[in-house]
């Protein structure tokens, strides 16, 4: 019998052989150990500190009392400032501290929260790691089992030596980019809030404006933020606006600045601040020129991300790629164009957004002007026919762009811009498309009501007086509806409706009270604002594309060649007391401030007013 442990049975092995030193080298085995060894060590210790960093970012994030973004409101660093207002509660500069500083402390809440979340996937990540080379460590480290293989190919150590130092290098400098990335990102949270880097991207540094001090209805009447104004009723009471000027004579016109793009957008005002859109099929911009001198103040092109980009559609060349008229607040400004590309910018010309909706399915691209409701900006996509159910109404957060709901229509192509009421105390989105007028919730995007009256391609946008919301198509009729009800309403809120005549195409509808104005051609017509009877029509030998504005009390229709017609009307008819030419065509509606009316022509903005104007 052959005992296993009689050196003579033993198979003879191959000794390793000794190197000068009369030492065996270092088997390829143990080299590899030790570099899993090594990388275990350097994930621990990112593990670490990464774990300290998001303990302390949680501190940072859920210090002071209350739960979640309720300490925004009570962060500390805002208390002493609220003590002092209460003290001095007209101290205008401190008001203002306040909203900067907020502003930089809920930035500064949302960036350390978006962070947490990477680095909890981070800390993961190094998790894992350290635990898969701890295990190959031990695995390496095991005696490996003989085996009397004399003609294999033995392992080259040194050759091993280079792999598993690469790999080691590898690790560390995977591990040391993910930790200075996030210490990068996160740089900005060690400096004062009120310290801004200005040589940072503006994309990432733009300050996003106060979000809780949206304009209230007087503030936003003192502006023209809106196409056809704040209410969207395209009245003004102004008193000190020129009636007479001619564009070729520069009488009147106390500047005219070209701007670079074409479009139909209209110009809307806040402060000394014009906002006007240009587009062609490959470019979309935003201008905002100084209202008291006409200079350029900035110019942005509106691109969106590489994987939103929309080609723009084939549009009617009255329509163009600039049709939309843009929105303001006072803080930020808002732009939408004919391929459905839409963003926001600061007032000051910085990018908080961009994206695109999608291209419209419709023969003149998207054409409905923006409107905004506190902080949200309202979007009316109508497109193909009802029956397809593209169409849909949005509220996207005005400092991100993010859609705070979103709201299918059960309607076809339109190009009606909304408008924002107020009746009984329930504020109302009044939109109107083929077939249904329809009445939203702005705060949750419900619908409230609906009245099928519209037909064809709905152009006119409504308007609201009397306690009445007035609409109109051409291929279908006029119609006054209370906006009180609940559900369809198309057989008990309809007060009236007219079919015969005065049915506009295009321009939109005008209400002064006892009176609806339409435009359609070259006619003016007027109807009794509360039973609908046709009162009269006057032909005023022109064209017209922008709606109808009534200036303290007065009618002004801006034909296409760019011709104001003013005048007064009356239940007996029309009295025009002048014309006042541009000396370019137009087809954007005007835009009033004190002083000062702004008009858009095919190649320039114009200022009107007199010399001694304010």
């Amino acid at each position: 019998m052959i005992r296993p442990s009689d050196p003579k049975s033993a198979p003879s092995l191959p000794s390793p052989a000794l190197d000068a030193s009369g030492t065996a080298p270092v088997s390829s085995r143990h080299i590899w150990a030790q570099a899993s060894a090594r990388i275990a060590f350097i994930a621990a210790v990112f593990s670490l500190l990464l774990g300290a960093w998001l303990i302390s970012n949680s501190l940072h994030l859920y210090q002071g009392p209350g739960n979640g973004k309720v300490r925004l409101v009570e962060a500390r660093e805002l208390l002493p400032h609220k003590t002092a207002l209460r003290a001095e509660p007209k101290n205008e500069a401190l008001k203002q501290h306040i909203r900067e500083l907020d502003q930089q402390l809920r930035h500064d809440y949302f960036r350390r929260e978006q962070l947490a979340n990477r680095g909890g996937y981070l800390l993961l990540a190094g998790a894992l790691v350290f635990v898969a080379a701890l295990q190959l460590t031990r695995h390496l480290k095991q005696a490996p089992v003989p085996t009397p293989c004399l003609s294999a190919r033995p392992a080259d150590p040194a050759h091993s030596s280079r792999l598993a130092a690469v790999a080691v290098t590898s690790a560390t400098a995977a591990l040391a980019g993910f930790t200075l990335s996030l210490v990068w990102n996160t740089r900005w949270t060690w400096q004062n809030p009120l310290i801004s880097n200005n040589q940072s991207n503006a994309l990432t540094t733009t300050r996003i404006p106060e979000c809780d001090a949206f304009p209230d209805a007087r503030e936003l009447a003192k502006n023209w933020p809106f196409f056809r104004g704040a209410d969207g009723s395209n009245i003004t009471q102004l008193a000190d606006l020129p009636e007479t000027w001619d564009g070729a004579k520069n009488e009147n016109v106390l500047w005219k600045t070209g701007v670079d793009l074409p479009g139909e957008s209209s110009p809307v005002i806040w402060g000394s601040r014009i906002f006007l859109t240009g587009a062609t099929k490959k470019l979309r911009e935003l201008y905002c020129f100084d209202a008291i001198t006409g200079v350029l103040s900035w110019k942005q092109p509106v691109t969106t991300p590489q994987g939103e980009r929309a080609e723009a559609p084939e549009v009617m060349e009255d329509t163009g790629y600039a049709a939309p008229t843009a929105a303001t607040d006072g803080r930020m400004v808002f732009a939408i164009f004919a391929n459905g590309d839409i963003a926001g910018f600061t007032v000051d010309g910085k990018r908080l957004w961009a994206r695109n909706l999608g291209t419209p399915e419709n023969t003149y691209g998207h054409a409905t002007s923006l409107t905004l409701w506190q902080n949200r900006v309202i979007v009316v996509l109508d497109q193909a026919e009802a029956k397809a159910g593209k169409s849909k109404i949005m509220a996207l957060d005005a400092r991100t762009g993010e859609a705070a709901w979103t709201t299918s229509r059960p309607v076809a192509s339109s190009w009606v811009t909304p408008i924002l009421i107020t009746h009984q105390g329930r504020e109302q989105i009044i939109t109107s498309a083929d077939p249904f007028v329809i009445a939203y919730d702005p705060a949750t995007g419900k619908e409230l009501w609906r009245a099928n009256c519209m037909r064809g391609d709905v152009a006119s946008s409504p308007s609201f007086a009397n306690g009445l919301v007035y609409v109109a198509c051409d291929q279908t009729c006029i119609a006054a509806i209370r906006p009180d009800g609940t559900g369809d309403v198309t057989d008990t809120h309809i007060v009236w409706k007219q079919q015969d005549s005065g049915l506009p195409d295009l321009c939109s509808l005008l209400c002064d009270g006892p009176r609806i104005y339409t435009l359609v051609f070259g006619k003016l017509y007027a109807f009794d604002a509360l039973t609908g009877k046709s009162l009269w029509k006057h032909d005023t030998k022109a064209l017209f594309e922008a709606s109808p504005a009534l200036v303290n009390g007065r009618l002004h229709l801006l034909s296409t060649e760019g011709v104001t017609i003013i005048g007064e009307g009356t239940n007996d008819g029309f009295k025009e007391m002048g014309r006042a030419a541009l000396g370019e065509n137009t087809g954007s509606s005007p835009a009033f401030s004190t002083g000062r009316i702004y008009l858009r022509g095919t190649s320039n903005l114009f200022c009107i007013g007199t010399r001694n104007g304010n």
